[in-house]
Formats: structure tokens, C-alpha cells, sequence
């Protein structure tokens, strides 16, 4: 099957450690009874997803120091195409802790490397060179000294360039910004929505209404909405879905919404119709629920959880 060109670019990447204890108590020595290191950051994660399926996409992200080379090492153990540029500090990490006795689930994320100018620079140039065609998936945080608009920037060099369309994943300010530019998908979480409409609300509707805004004005083509056990939504100028939660056994959220937007955007690639790519993709959030870490999504559980996903079109 025909793959369109997806290139990946995660400017704040991590070393994710996830482990689990018996009990999480304070002030004793913690003993982990598992431990792994998978290599982290929305875009690496997509990417990852992506070389699941059978595609061939290409990762962009800074290296830095000791911890840098580790997650090359990892993302090139995973056999994902990757191009890295070098930064001067080193690259973060995040861990995650499971509470085997609560069953609850702890994320430290740690603050990433300051980047200059130039470093953030060749991280555009790059993106802009690899997204000739087919898609750029801009995913993840900014790291400290990349301006607020570096999406946005971005947007507007692959327009000039008139290659890929943009897909993103991120929040905040650069969420913002880059909205006033105009991106082809956008994949907010329900906080990272009600943060940018500056309204928190448990009425569908009220997402649904300001979804259909930003498309209507020109913000976005496409509105994936993920609201975690509330479900998700799927909002283009023709159609607006909504899918209930696959009730599944959750093992650890880490990756969950990145392997939704995977999946959604390898459909898109592949030429699926929109319904179909939005069943994939809610298929991959509940199938990485599954997976400790940052396991992400597996091929086979997509498979037999995708007929369970059901859709249905919202007025």
C-alpha cells in the first residue's frame, strides 16, 4: 500500500525511564521491581508508531551530550530513519513510576536544554528541507530558549515551500500562534483545548461549537479532539464525529495521544477516508493504554480493538 512522505520533527525529545514499585512511601528507598528506557517526545513517539505499520518515516530531533546519544541509539534500535542536529546541552529525561499496590501512575517530566538560535534554526531548516510533500508532523513542548512562534515559523516555511501539509501536537502559546498561521490537522488534548478556548466546560457541545470555529476560520482543516475517557472528536468543514472510549485495562497513559495521531495520520497517508482513519486512531490510543512505558501501540491489539471503536456523527 501507497505510503505518503510523513517526516516527524520533536524538538524537545526525552530518554523516557518508567519502572514500578510496590508501594510509593516517602522518606524509604523505592526498589524497582521493572525498569525500561524507550526513547521519547510526540514526534519520535509518532514516528515510532508509524515504523510499527509498516511505514518508513523520518525523525528529526537535537542531540545533546551523553543522554543524546542514548536516544539516537534507541530510536535507531527501533530501525526509525532518523537525521539529528546537535545542540550544546544535553537532551532530558522523564520518568514515570507505576504504584503496583494503588495502580496509579507518576510522571516526572524534567526541564529540557536551552537551546540558541542557531540550534532551534537548524531544526527548521531541516523540518522545511525533509517535508518536500505528504506530511510534517510537528509534535511535543518547545524546549527553553525557542521562541513561542517556532511553529508558526515553521508553518509558514513549509507554505512557501509548498510542500507537506503541517499536522501538530502542542500546547500553550506555540499552540496559539501557530493556529494564526494555519495548519492542515491540530490534535489538542481536552486540558490543552480548554486552555486555548479559555473555557472549561463538560458540555460537547461548547468543544464541538469551538472546533467548528477554527476551521471555519481557516485555523485548521481538520480538529482531532482527545478527551481521554470522555472519548473523541474528528471535526472538518464536512463532518464532525464522535467515538466513545474502548473500555479497556489501563496500564499507562505515556504515548496514548501519540499513537492516536500516529495512526490517524498513516490512514490520511494511505488514502483512507476520514471515518476510517478515525477509528484507526482511536484503535491506537486505547491499544497504547495497554503497554507499560512508553510502549505505544501494537498492530495486533489495534486490530482487534478497531471494530469495537464506535462512531457516530454529531449535528
Amino acid at each position: 500500500m501507497k505510503t505518503e512522505h510523513i517526516v516527524t520533527l520533536t524538538m524537545n525529545p526525552a530518554i523516557d525511564v518508567s519502572a514500578s514499585v510496590k508501594e510509593i512511601v516517602t522518606e524509604h528507598k523505592l526498589r524497582c521491581l521493572k525498569a525500561r528506557r524507550d526513547p521519547g517526545g510526540g514526534g519520535i513517539n509518532v514516528a515510532r508508531t508509524l515504523k510499527r505499520f509498516g511505514a518508513d518515516p523520518l525523525a528529526i530531533f537535537p542531540m545533546g551530550g551523553p543522554s543524546g546519544h542514548m536516544l539516537e541509539r534507541l530510536v535507531a534500535a527501533e530501525e526509525v530513519r532518523h537525521q539529528s542536529f546537535m545542540i550544546a546541552r544535553d537532551c532530558r529525561a522523564n520518568f514515570t513510576a507505576n504504584d503496583l499496590k494503588t495502580g496509579q501512575q507518576y510522571r516526572f517530566v524534567l526541564p529540557g536544554p536551552t537551546l540558541g538560535e542557531e540550534e532551534w534554526n537548524a531544526g527548521l531548516g531541516l523540518m522545511t528541507a525533509a517535508a518536500s510533500s505528504g506530511y510534517a508532523v510537528a509534535s511535543g513542548s518547545l524546549p527553553r530558549g525557542v521562541p513561542h512562534d517556532f511553529y508558526a515559523r515553521l508553518a509558514r516555511s513549509l507554505r512557501v515551500a509548498g510542500g507537506a501539509k503541517l499536522v501538530l501536537d502542542t500546547s500553550g502559546p506555540p499552540l496559539k500562534h501557530a493556529l494564526d498561521v494555519g495548519c492542515y490537522l491540530v490534535k489538542p488534548s481536552l486540558s490543552e483545548f480548554t486552555d486555548l478556548i479559555g473555557e472549561e466546560t463538560d458540555n460537547h457541545d461548547k468543544y464541538l461549537a469551538a472546533a467548528r470555529n477554527l476551521v471555519v476560520n481557516g485555523k485548521a482543516e481538520i480538529v482531532a479532539l482527545t478527551m481521554g475517557p470522555d472519548g473523541a472528536m474528528l471535526i472538518t468543514r464536512e463532518v464532525s464525529l464522535y467515538a466513545k472510549p474502548v473500555p479497556v485495562t489501563v496500564r499507562g497513559t505515556v504515548g496514548a495521544g501519540d499513537s492516536f495521531l500516529g495512526l490517524l495520520v498513516l490512514s490520511l497517508a494511505r488514502g483512507k477516508p476520514l471515518d476510517e482513519a478515525f477509528r484507526q486512531a482511536c484503535a491506537a490510543g486505547a491499544a497504547a493504554l495497554l503497554s507499560p512505558g512508553t510502549g505505544l501501540c501494537s498492530p495486533d491489539v489495534v486490530a482487534q480493538l478497531a471494530p469495537q471503536v464506535e462512531i457516530k456523527k454529531m449535528q
